[in-house]
C-alpha cells in the first residue's frame, strides 16, 4: 500500500510540475510575440492546455506570472553570464565574453531571448515595474563588478561609462533580432566591440558622468 501511495503522490507531483511549466512556456511564447498587455489569461491557458483555476492557483494573477517568468528566465541568463565572465582576466576579455554570451543566447535560445529583450526594450507602460526594477539591472551589476575586479585602478566614472557603452553597443544586434529576426552575427563582432570599450578604461579621451544605478552605490 505504501508503495502505491508513494507512486500516486509522485505522479501528482509530476503532473503539477508539468502544468506549471506548461503555463510558463506558453506565457513566455505569447508575451514575446504579443507583449504583456496583448496576452490574456485565456490565451495562456489555451496554449498551455490548462485552465484559469490552474493559472491562478500557481501564480495568483497574470502580473505575478510575468514576474515569476522573468525571474526564472532572467536569473538563468545572469547565472550563465556570471559563469562566462568568471574566467576573464582583463577588461577586453570581460567585454568580449559578454558579447559572445549575449549573441550566443540569441542564436541558441531565441524564444527566451525575444521574451527577455521585449521586456527590457519594449513598451513598459503595462508591465509591473516595481517587482522587476532591481532584477533587470542584475546583468549590469555582474559586468560592473567584474570590470572592477580586473581593472581595480580604473576610476569609477570610467567603469560606469564603459558599462554604459557596452549596453549601447549591444542594442543594435538586439533590435535587429527583435525587428528582423536576425540571430546570427559576424564571428569577429564581439572582439571588435570589446576593443572599443576596453580602451575607455585607460585612454586619454574624456568621459562624462552617467546616471547611476544601484551598482554605483555598492561598496567596492
Amino acid at each position: 500500500m505504501a508503495n502505491k501511495a508513494d507512486t500516486a503522490a509522485s505522479e501528482r507531483t509530476d503532473r503539477t510540475a508539468g502544468t506549471r511549466e506548461a503555463i510558463l512556456e506558453a506565457a513566455e511564447e505569447l508575451f514575446a510575440e504579443r507583449g504583456f498587455a496583448g496576452t490574456s489569461v485565456r490565451d495562456i491557458v489555451r496554449v498551455s492546455r490548462s485552465s484559469p483555476p490552474s493559472l491562478y492557483h500557481f501564480f495568483g494573477s497574470k502580473e505575478n506570472l510575468l514576474v515569476e517568468l522573468v525571474t526564472d528566465r532572467y536569473n538563468r541568463y545572469c547565472d550563465g553570464l556570471e559563469e562566462k565572465l568568471s574566467s576573464a582576466s582583463t577588461p577586453f576579455e570581460v567585454c568580449k565574453a559578454f558579447f559572445e554570451f549575449a549573441l550566443a543566447n540569441i542564436a541558441q535560445e531565441p524564444k527566451t531571448a525575444k521574451f527577455l529583450f521585449s521586456i527590457m526594450f519594449g513598451p513598459q507602460q503595462d508591465i509591473p515595474k516595481e517587482p522587476l526594477k532591481e532584477l533587470l539591472v542584475r546583468w549590469e551589476l555582474i559586468v560592473h563588478e567584474r570590470l572592477r575586479q580586473v581593472a581595480p585602478d580604473a576610476p569609477e566614472v570610467r567603469v560606469v561609462f564603459a558599462r554604459t557603452m557596452l549596453n549601447g553597443l549591444m542594442t543594435p544586434p538586439v533590435l535587429l533580432f527583435l525587428t528582423a529576426g536576425i540571430n546570427t552575427f559576424p564571428p569577429d563582432l564581439p572582439e571588435c566591440l570589446a576593443y572599443r570599450i576596453a580602451d575607455v578604461l585607460t585612454d586619454k579621451h574624456p568621459v562624462c558622468a552617467w546616471p547611476s544605478l544601484a551598482v554605483s552605490k555598492k561598496k567596492r
